[in-house]
């Protein structure tokens, strides 16, 4: 064979590309020159963008440079000739050029990468002459007289720039000094020679203005975004033709390919083979018209065949009958079968539905399988925990069944649902290639053994003697498969419930282990799971709590959980606290919890509150009392130090009250020096008192005594501040030990401070009681007061804190009322709301501290 002829079969043997193949190309073109064109129109846009940009820039540079000409020209030049004559010039007061060229260098200061250019051909200054480019622009506008400007983007000195230039024409008043050089001041003349700059006529262009816009790192930016456009519109087009390229094989080719493989395995005889050949050189529309070129001749075939049944349907008739009528019977026997054998099925499924124990069902599958499976009796072994053999549970006229079977856990031939009737002479190596159960060969020729699996796992066998192994019924065997994987699943669903009864248990018994609040919580709001404190804190019962919403609970009962209707309103992604106060006063530091499923799926919140009220207050006192132990040192040492200099101030007082006797006016004032001296003395008696600690003097005495003495001694005060007074004493509180001047020193600061924030007119109102069930005495006082915010209410205890003015107190009733509570081993605190008065509440203990 020559060369040329093993190419031509070769280039013979190379299949044209298939309709999928042509399809994608097309559509590959289409979409990667959409891309190109797309990207095409971005870079142009964003380019005509960054021109329009460059040139406001230019134009606004241009605008301020011809505001200077033009106020050099009109304004500032003529003024300048009028002074110093018009042969007298200023070139730094009146030329144009040269202030335009100044104002520019200042600005390239602030701005450096801004180009500006005034040049001239034949110019004055050599500096300033045009250059190639200038030249050109130049003539451009001598050859366009109609032309205000020109702007593009120039290359000057390896960058780009986004150039526009204005042309210069010349006026009479620029002719002085570049007309005749016998006509220009003397100091032009002298300064640049006669060469240069003259001989200029009216609207003669010889010199241009032009403003440079650096756009190259604009142009680098705008085709790098144009790059990044196209790379994603490439890669979206990308991935939207792999997609169209998976749905066009999945739709239409693979089910081209389908058809044509029927018409390939109905392909019968040679002649439509050989057609069918040459239809494979075919992509797969010229194949599968090929194919109904086929079926169309086949078509034409059987209508001829269909005429010759026709001459001979009587007796072909009379044939076919007689066959249906023994397939019909055969048919009927096989339904008969068939029916007795699913309703076998439908009664152990029912069996199995109803089932709560596995030890209550089993007996009654193997009465039902006994029914339609011709053996001697039977019984079910179920695998031990341990997988170490089977325990018999049952059995139905098997007495020769041993109680345990020992068991191999090396893999054998599987019992399978695709094997034939080629089964070996005994089905002992069972259920997912597992376990051979039995180890000698006399045991194997005596039972037919069915694995009990679910999801390829051996929970058992059922086994049944008396049965003829060699000539297994196919339909029994698929039978006896059948209701083996229903009990295998009915296995695994009870014993995963029974699972799942007991970690529900286990779980409930941690939660009721838990002192604290805890409650879970769906992503949406309901309770699904409470514990008994929770319970118990509310006097709930599950059923009146579980499935309800936590926000509708919430409604009726002050549950700490308010943060969660924010924190379900996004995704909780890990653990949150928050602090919650409820209205009676409790709080509770909380948390919550997230819990995900495998999925990474929000599927519960565990939602836990801890009472900490009295460890807040605890922790409060212990702040106050420090505070009171480090301030009271601080006051002792302040008030020693000043108490001495006060005694020598009045001493020298008394003894300038007798020497100036004579003066009545300076000894008022020295009457004014003394009053404040004593108001300092009372001061520092207060931190002494404060600061000392005064021992505490205990002894039985009445309470609701002291409360009467105290009101007694403030009520002509009060009256005269028409402030009424209200007591609610219970007489049943015993005789306290206590130190009753203190006591009544505490009820006195209190009854001043409710009368200083009422004002004038009011109710102070002061109740005792006596709390059986704790051992304590509760005494309020109460007043209609204006009331105190928060931040106010948390200071109120502390020394020299105080509301009111210089004149009016040091600061130190409350804290020396809260040191002497403290002392008694009792408490104090105050409630207030802005607008809705205050209370001061003391606790006392009956036995004392």
């Amino acid at each position: 064979m020559t060369l040329g002829n093993k190419s031509k079969e070769m280039l013979s043997n190379i299949k044209p590309p298939g309709a999928q193949g042509k399809f994608l190309i097309g559509l590959a073109c289409i979409l990667l020159l959409f891309c190109l064109f797309w990207s095409a129109i971005i870079y142009a846009q964003q380019k005509k963008r960054l021109q329009e940009e460059a040139l406001h820039k230019a134009e606004l540079v241009m605008a301020a440079v011809d505001a200077n000409r033009a106020y050099v020209q009109e304004v500032l030049r003529p003024k300048m000739y009028d002074l110093l004559g018009h042969d007298r010039f200023v070139i730094e007061a009146m030329s144009t050029s040269y202030i335009s060229r100044v104002v520019m260098e200042k600005f390239k200061e602030d701005l450096p990468d801004i180009f500006y250019r005034r040049v001239d051909i034949n110019a004055k200054n050599p500096e300033f002459e045009a250059n190639q480019r200038e030249k050109e622009m130049i003539r451009y506008f001598n050859d366009h007289p109609q032309a205000e400007s020109w702007q593009g983007i120039s290359q000057i000195g390896g960058e780009q720039y986004f150039m526009k230039f204005s042309p210069v024409r010349y006026n009479e008043t620029c002719l002085h000094c570049h007309g005749k050089p016998e006509d220009a001041p003397g100091s032009i003349v002298e300064k640049y020679g006669r060469a240069g700059g003259f001989f200029k006529k009216t609207d003669q262009i010889s010199s241009v203005v032009s403003v440079g816009i650096p756009v190259g790192e604009g142009l680098r930016r705008i085709g790098e975004f144009a790059l990044s456009v196209f790379s994603t519109v490439f890669l979206s087009f990308f991935v939207l033709y792999a997609i169209i390229a998976f749905f066009f094989n999945k739709l239409i080719i693979q089910n081209i390919r389908h058809l044509l493989d029927i018409f390939r395995l109905n392909l019968t005889d040679q002649k439509s083979e050989q057609l069918y050949r040459q239809a494979r050189s075919m992509d797969e529309i010229g194949e599968l018209k090929a194919s109904a070129t086929l079926i169309a001749r086949h078509l034409e075939e059987n209508r001829r065949q269909l005429t010759d049944y026709a001459e001979n349907l009587e007796v072909k008739v009379e044939e076919r009958t007689k066959a249906l009528q023994e397939s019909d019977d055969q048919l009927h026997r096989q339904m008969q079968e068939r029916n007795r054998e699913l309703q076998t099925l439908n009664i152990i499924a029912e069996l199995i539905t109803q089932a709560v124990d596995l030890r209550s069902i089993l007996p009654k599958v193997l009465r039902q399988t006994l029914e339609v499976i011709p053996a001697q009796g039977a019984g079910i072994y179920l695998l031990r925990p341990d997988r170490q053999g089977l325990s018999l549970q049952c059995h139905d006229n098997a007495p020769e069944l041993a109680e345990f079977l020992s068991c191999d856990m090396i893999p054998h031939q599987i019992l399978s649902e695709t094997e034939g009737t080629s089964t070996p002479s005994t089905i002992c190596e069972t259920a997912c290639g597992e376990l051979n159960f039995f180890n000698s060969d006399s045991a194997r020729g005596k039972c037919l053994n069915i694995p009990l699996c679910c999801r390829n796992r051996i929970l058992g066998i059922m086994t049944f003697t008396g049965y003829d192994v060699g000539e297994i019924d196919p339909r029994h065997r698929e039978l006896l498969l059948s209701i083996g994987r229903q009990v295998g699943v009915t296995m695994e669903s009870l014993q995963n419930m029974a699972r799942l009864m007991q970690s529900k248990e286990l779980l409930q018994s941690v939660f009721d282990a838990i002192a604290d609040l805890v409650v879970l919580v769906s992503p949406d709001g309901f309770l699904r799971m409470v514990n008994k404190a929770f319970l118990a804190n509310y006097d709930f019962v599950p059923e009146a709590v579980l499935n309800r919403h936590l926000e509708e609970l919430a409604a009726t009962q002050p549950v700490p959980f308010a943060l969660f209707s924010h924190i379900a309103q996004v995704k909780l992604l890990e653990p949150v606290s928050d602090f919650s106060q409820l209205p009676n006063g409790q709080l509770f530091e909380t948390h919550f919890y997230p819990a995900f499923d495998d999925l990474g799926e929000l599927k519960n919140i565990v939602c836990y509150a801890k009472d900490v009220t009295q460890q807040k207050q605890v922790e409060h006192r212990m702040q106050q009392s420090e505070k009171l132990v480090a301030l009271g040192q601080l006051a002792a040492g302040v008030a020693h130090e000043i108490n001495n200099p006060l005694g020598i101030i009045l001493c020298y007082t008394d003894l300038l009250k007798e020497d100036l006797a004579s003066l009545p006016d300076k000894v008022g004032d020295l009457g004014i020096i003394e009053k404040h001296v004593k108001n300092c003395q009372r001061i520092v008696h207060d931190l002494l008192s404060f600061a000392r600690n005064q021992e505490t003097t205990r002894a039985p005495g009445s309470l609701n005594g002291a409360i009467e003495q105290v009101v007694s001694m403030v009520s002509s005060q009060l009256a005269k501040q028409d402030i009424t007074v209200a007591q609610k004493l219970d007489p049943d509180i015993p005789l306290l030990e206590m130190d009753t001047e203190k006591m009544k020193q505490v009820f006195m600061n209190l009854f001043i401070n409710a009368a200083q924030a009422i004002g004038e007119s009011g109710e102070i109102s002061i109740a005792s009681r006596r709390l059986r069930d704790k051992g304590q005495v509760e005494i309020v006082v109460r007043d209609t007061g204006p009331g105190m915010a928060q931040e106010i209410q948390n200071k109120i205890f502390e020394p020299f804190f105080t509301t009111k003015g210089p004149r009016d107190g040091t600061g130190l009733g409350l804290s020396l009322s809260y040191g002497i509570i403290r002392d008694h081993g009792g408490e104090i605190y105050v409630q207030s709301k802005p607008g809705k008065g205050t209370a001061f509440t003391i606790i006392l203990p009956l036995h004392g501290a």
